[in-house]
């Protein structure tokens, strides 16, 4: 089953690399979206799409964080899935 997230991460997330982490673990299981910062420190903004146990994965991964995050809490709702998305993309 198709599924697509919107997943709020907070803490430090911001200048540690995090939205090139959320990109490479998206894409290296399949997963289509985007990350982006938010304007409000301490907070990155995400939307994922794919196979549910893979996205299930990659919510894991990113609770996580890369090495030098502190992940303190995420946010996650399940929104429409869009169809014609084909790669997951950082926003700047």
């Amino acid at each position: 089953m198709i599924v697509r997230y919107a997943i709020v991460a907070h803490g430090r997330v911001q200048g540690v690399g995090f939205r090139y982490f959320a990109q490479y673990e998206a894409r290296r299981r399949g997963l289509t979206g985007r990350v982006k910062n938010c304007d409000a420190d301490h907070m990155i903004e995400m939307e994922v799409q794919g196979d549910v146990e893979k996205v299930e994965a990659f919510v894991d991964e990113i609770k996580k964080g890369p090495p030098f995050a502190r992940v303190e809490r995420i946010e996650q709702y399940s929104i429409p899935t869009i169809s014609h998305e084909k790669t997951f993309r950082i926003i700047y």
